[in-house]
Order: structure tokens, then C-alpha cells, then sequence
């Protein structure tokens, strides 16, 4: 296989959600080919670079800290949400320390990179990456699109409290402050902090930081080579192993990828991303039991934090003709995606809601996505079904 583009993968996860596995062109009147979903997936990408922010280059400088004033147990990553897209800045250091290099000439391409990886990605613990478009004279302060921007931290096992930049003088001060953790209340309450990954011995771990220090300075063979001494040192280092996944699919080879996300899971059965991250490898091969199965085991494990495995759930089982099953489950990614970080959640609910001719619920929901993604890979499809949707909610006998 040939390394495996980003924007082929989106192409098939724009293909993957759609009804019964098919990508639709403008009429909806039949599959495109895979030529042309991919061009529809580049155009998505495009259109997500575009999106970029530009002002003047600014460091944003924080902390992250858990409620009782210490700092995360391990490097917490940084995301900044703008428009309800989430886009990977970094990790903290050992303190809880971060920067954000908000103005780099390397905006663009990260933004649309982020995008089409769809989370089979690995990121790095640094205290500043280049994140968001520069151009020369713009001001951050009159950037009126960082308004809807906010930042979180990120750990399994905790909640974060989000930071939204309207609120920040940032010229006068780029420092925010801290990001509080929160760790989750008991069972049922979010994915717990495991005893296998409490073990890693210290040396595993060193290798394991080192690894992302290096993939993010674009040293990726040698970011490769340190995980797996990592896993030499701790053969059940599930996070090693998800992130050697991770390499392996953005080298093209899924297989192997497979291959290392089970390793995870065998090692580790509590730890959520590996059933994430064989859930997306399945869902790309359109394998819709499987994907019910493992969207099932994550969310029993963590029913809060993550509603895209509700999506995935919704997804497989909209494909295994089991569509209240599938409402069930898109309406829970929708109660836990308050902030839209997945428009496509928006989409998957007005298919449903369509196939049981609530045409007028499906129009609200077909809208709400347009409104998130006009300029999606499958937005031509979304108005194609939105206009239908008002088509029948038009002729429906009034009440």
C-alpha cells in the first residue's frame, strides 16, 4: 500500500457515514467513484485550511493544574476549539506548563492535517508548536473568528474546565492562567486512570515522552524506534502501543496498525483508545458489527467523554438496519456533544430522522450541520437530503 494519504482517509470516513456505507454526488442520484470521494474529501480539507486564524504572532502561556493545586500525573495535551473544530496545540510539561505559539507560519497545513488524520495521530508534549496562519499587518485583538475559540486540556480519567478566549486581554497579557482538572466521580463517570498504565516503570515512560518529542520535531523514524524500545522495556504499555498504531496508519499500513491497536487492548482492557482506535480502522472497512462491538465495549468503559463513539454506534448500526437502536444512540451524541466538536453527529440524526419521515425534526438537524460544515466533502449530499427533507415537510397535511 502507498503511504497513506490523510485525505484518503477522510474520503472514507465521509464514505463510512454515510447511509449503508455510500458517498453521494450532488443530484443523489448514485455512488461517486473513489477518484471521486477523494476529491470531494480534498476539497473538505481545503475548505478546513481555510478556516485558519491570522494575526500577529502571540505565545499563549498556561497551566494546567488538578483541583487540589497539583499538577497532572502525567503530560496533559492542549486543544484549542474554534468554530467547534478541536485542533491538537501540544502537551504540558512534567509542572503542568504550556505554551501556544498562536501565529506561526505553519497554520494552515496543521489545521488540515488535524482534520484529515481523524485522531490516528501522534502528538508531542512541548511547551509551544506553531498552530495558526500569520499574516503580516493582521491584529489578534481584531480577529473577531478567535472569539469562538476556547482552550481545554485533555487527560483520561478527568474533566477539564475550558477557557474561552473572548473572555482574555491577550495582548495586554498573554498568560491565561490555569486549566483546572477535575477527576471523574466513580464508576460510570468517564474512563478511569488504569492500574497497567499507573505501572509503566519510569525508563518506558522517558522513552514514551521522548517518542512525541521527536514525532512533532518531524522525527518520525526515530520516534518510532523509542516506542518500541518502550515496549521492549514494558510489553504491556497500551499507550506505546497505540501510538506505534497511530505511525503505522499514517504510514499506510492498516494491517500492522490493527495489529498494534489489539496489542493495546490485549494489554491494557480498561484503556478506551484502543477500542477507539480499532473502531475507526473498522469503521474505514465498513465491518458495521464489529464497529458496534468495540463502540459498545468503549462505552461501557466510558460512557461520558467520548460521543463519537455513539456516532460510530449509530453509524454501524443505522447498517445493520437496526435504525432505533441507531436513534438511541445518536441522541446520547448529542446530549454529550453540547459543544458540536462532531458536526457529523448533526448529519447522522437527520439520515435517521429522515428514514422515519420526521422530516421536520431531520431539517432542523440537516441545517445545524450545514451551518457547522457548509464546506464539508459531503455537503452537496447534506443539502441534497436537507432539500428533500423540506420537499416532504412542505407536503405533509397541516395539523
Amino acid at each position: 500500500m502507498t503511504r497513506f494519504a490523510g485525505i484518503r482517509l477522510l474520503a472514507l470516513l465521509l464514505a463510512a457515514l454515510s447511509p449503508l456505507g455510500r458517498v453521494w454526488g450532488q443530484s443523489g442520484g448514485g455512488p461517486q467513484s473513489a477518484g471521486a470521494a477523494e476529491a470531494s474529501a480534498a476539497a473538505a480539507a481545503v475548505a478546513l485550511s481555510q478556516t485558519a486564524l491570522t494575526h500577529a504572532p502571540i505565545l499563549l502561556t498556561g497551566r494546567v493544574l488538578l483541583e487540589n493545586g497539583s499538577p497532572p500525573p502525567r503530560p496533559a495535551k492542549i486543544e484549542r476549539v474554534c468554530n467547534s473544530i478541536p485542533h491538537s496545540e501540544g502537551f504540558t510539561d512534567a509542572q503542568g506548563y504550556f505554551g501556544i505559539h498562536f501565529g506561526s507560519t505553519a497554520a494552515a497545513s496543521q489545521d488540515a492535517a488535524e482534520q484529515d488524520r481523524l485522531s490516528l495521530s501522534v502528538a508531542a508534549p512541548v511547551q509551544a508548536i506553531p498552530s495558526l496562519g500569520d499574516e503580516a499587518g493582521a491584529s489578534l485583538a481584531s480577529d473577531q473568528r478567535l472569539l469562538d475559540c476556547e482552550l481545554r486540556a485533555v487527560l483520561s480519567g478527568y474533566h477539564s474546565q475550558s477557557v474561552p478566549i473572548k473572555r482574555l486581554r491577550l495582548l495586554e497579557n498573554p498568560d491565561i492562567g490555569v486549566i483546572r482538572l477535575r477527576p471523574y466521580g466513580g464508576p460510570g463517570d468517564g474512563a478511569p486512570v488504569t492500574a497497567k498504565s499507573l505501572a509503566v516503570p519510569k525508563g518506558a515512560r522517558k522513552l514514551f515522552v521522548r517518542a512525541r518529542e521527536e514525532a512533532v520535531a518531524g522525527k518520525t523514524d526515530r520516534a518510532r524506534q523509542d516506542l518500541e524500545k518502550a515496549i521492549a522495556v514494558y510489553p504491556d504499555f497500551a499507550e506505546a502501543w497505540c501510538a506505534l498504531g497511530e505511525f503505522q496508519a499514517a504510514s499506510g499500513s492498516l494491517d500492522s496498525a490493527r495489529e498494534s491497536f489489539e496489542r493495546a487492548r490485549r494489554a491494557d482492557p480498561n484503556l478506551v483508545d484502543p477500542y477507539l482506535r480499532l473502531a475507526t480502522v473498522a469503521l474505514l472497512d465498513r465491518k458495521w458489527q464489529e464497529v458496534a462491538d468495540l463502540s459498545a465495549k468503549a462505552i461501557e468503559l466510558d460512557p461520558v467523554d467520548y460521543p463519537q463513539l455513539f456516532l460510530y454506534a449509530a453509524v454501524a448500526n443505522y447498517n445493520l438496519h437496526k435504525p432505533e437502536v441507531a436513534e438511541r444512540h445518536i441522541e446520547r451524541a448529542q446530549a454529550l456533544d453540547s459543544r458540536h466538536d462532531f458536526p457529523e453527529i448533526e448529519r447522522m440524526a437527520g439520515v435517521i430522522l429522515a428514514g422515519r419521515q420526521d422530516y421536520t425534526a431531520a431539517v432542523q438537524h440537516l441545517r445545524a450541520y450545514l451551518q457547522l460544515m457548509p464546506n464539508a466533502g459531503d455537503a452537496a449530499d447534506a443539502r441534497t437530503r436537507l432539500a428533500e427533507a423540506e420537499r416532504m415537510t412542505a407536503q405533509a397535511p397541516a395539523k
